[in-house]
């Protein structure tokens, strides 16, 4: 596990400057027990742990810093054995994909199972009833005017099955690849955001079964015929459209998430998330909405709207108050900045700055 590092002529602390010419300068984040030999030294500062180990001690056939072991608890891995892991964890992810999806062929009623040729009826056969029952504007007629077409949905819907139920033991495969690689607290971190974005992509699903896709629809059919025309729906028409506004009703309500998570990182400034500019994404936000609904109304684009203004306001607070506590730890771990002399200061640590970052806390200064 590598920490960020630098080599940097002085790194600067809270009682002033420590001279670290002929070290490297590694920075960590944990409190755990660290190996040192006899030519390092070790400053803690606040949360963070600085590592100043000499050059000669970087090896010169690698070309490899230094890194901060955590005691017996770090298990190195070669690359052979993290493709290996790798692999067996893709295995395990395709096995659950193909096993889920073929749920959706299975006999709807006990009597399928015992007379198939007479009474199978699959699950998604079912799930098409169901949605044509709940989103088919009365006067309206489903057919297929294709001989595939019907088969083609049969496979959109079952990929869907298996890509949701598959959903859990996929997402457990990968945090448990990466998990070794985390720290406890960028876990706790995963572990929240994760359950946000699976908490706002239901509520996505939720929106758009209840509130778009019908009313999307009924505005459809009603232009269909004021326009004089027999409101004739292909099936495969009439399930592509209902699948893709749900995936994109999710996918869009989980926006918030990233916001959050690139406003801890610092890469969005809170200025863009207030003021003129704030009205100006949701002025966009409308227009882009109004361009991918196939509603040719503003109906929904509004639906979809309203409840996101709600929760980007929650998603704006949260990433202000992340912010202000990311720079109070800044400060309380770098101390004030200072300017140096003959090169620009970094705003959070006061290192030295290379380009757009800081070549000792990497963080952006635009």
């Amino acid at each position: 596990m590598g920490y960020p590092s630098s080599q940097a002529s002085f790194f600067q602390l809270r009682s002033g400057v420590l001279e670290t010419t002929g070290f490297i300068v590694c920075i960590g984040q944990s409190r755990d027990p660290i190996k040192l030999s006899n030519q390092s030294y070790i400053l803690n500062r606040g949360s963070r742990r600085i590592l100043l180990v000499k050059r000669a001690e970087v090896s010169s056939s690698t070309g490899r810093r230094p890194t901060l072991s955590q005691g017996s608890d770090e298990k190195t891995m070669s690359l052979w054995e993290h493709l290996t892991e790798l692999l067996n964890r893709l295995k395990v992810a395709i096995l659950a994909f193909l096993v889920a999806s073929s749920i959706g062929f299975l006999p709807a009623n006990a009597q399928g199972w015992f007379d198939p040729i007479h009474y199978y009826q699959p699950i998604v056969s079912l799930m098409m009833v169901r949605m044509k029952h709940d989103f088919l504007p009365s006067g309206a007629t489903l057919i297929a005017s294709g001989l595939v077409d019907t088969v083609f949905v049969y496979m959109y819907i079952t990929l869907l099955i298996g890509v949701i139920l598959s959903f859990p033991i996929v997402a457990y495969e990968i945090y448990a690849y990466i998990k070794p690689a985390l720290y406890p607290h960028e876990r706790k971190y995963l572990l929240t955001y994760s359950g946000s974005f699976i908490g706002l992509f239901v509520l996505g699903l939720f929106m758009a079964y209840f509130l778009i896709i019908p009313i999307t629809f009924k505005i459809l059919v009603w232009f269909i015929t004021s326009g004089g025309a027999l409101p004739f729906i292909g099936i495969k028409d009439f399930y592509n459209w209902i699948l893709t506004l749900l995936l994109a009703s999710g996918i869009f309500y989980t926006l918030p998430v990233f916001i959050v998570l690139l406003a801890q990182f610092g890469i969005i400034p809170l200025e863009a998330l207030s003021g003129k500019r704030k009205i100006t994404i949701y002025i966009a936000l409308f227009v882009f909405l109004n361009i991918i609904t196939p509603d040719p109304t503003p109906i929904t684009a509004t639906i979809i709207l309203l409840p996101f203004l709600v929760i980007f306001e929650i998603a704006a607070r949260f990433a202000r108050r992340i912010d202000r506590g990311r720079r109070r730890t800044m400060a309380q771990t770098y101390g004030p900045p200072k300017v140096q002399l003959g090169g620009i200061a970094c705003k959070f640590c006061g290192g030295s700055v290379a380009s757009s970052f800081c070549s000792v806390c990497g963080k952006s200064q635009i």
